[in-house]
């Protein structure tokens, strides 16, 4: 296991994305390639925590946000000066255009509470 300072906080929609993939990887595949599968999605997250700036900008977009590949999935985050916000993660089968332009007034502001709320731990 790789110790780092990076940090990374989850939403409420990114920890149930995340769950649901999980339950997903062990009814398909069994609990070992769950396991795998779930430790490449948080491998990608504490990576790109440490270079935030990896992940493909889609600025001219419904909003700005920044996005990797994993595995079969994008994690979606938005960079901070505090780390990065996990916004979702998605298969990438998915329109995930029309999914962050429907993202809620009370998910952005759930999304703002945590730059706030990460802030002050500071």
């Amino acid at each position: 296991m790789v110790v780092t300072n990076a940090r990374f906080h989850l939403t409420r929609r990114a920890a149930g994305d995340l769950r649901a993939i999980h339950r997903h990887s062990l009814e398909e595949w069994g609990e070992e390639t769950a396991r795998a599968y779930m430790a490449k999605l948080y491998a990608a997250m504490a990576a790109v925590a440490e270079r935030p700036e990896t992940g493909l900008l889609r600025r001219h977009r419904s909003a700005p946000f920044r996005m990797v590949p994993a595995g079969r999935h994008f994690v979606v985050y938005d960079a901070t000066d505090i780390g990065i916000i996990i916004l979702t993660v998605l298969h990438q089968r998915r329109d995930i255009e029309r999914i962050i332009a429907g993202f809620t007034p009370d998910f952005l502001e759930q999304v703002a509470a945590l730059r706030r709320d990460a802030k002050r731990r500071l």
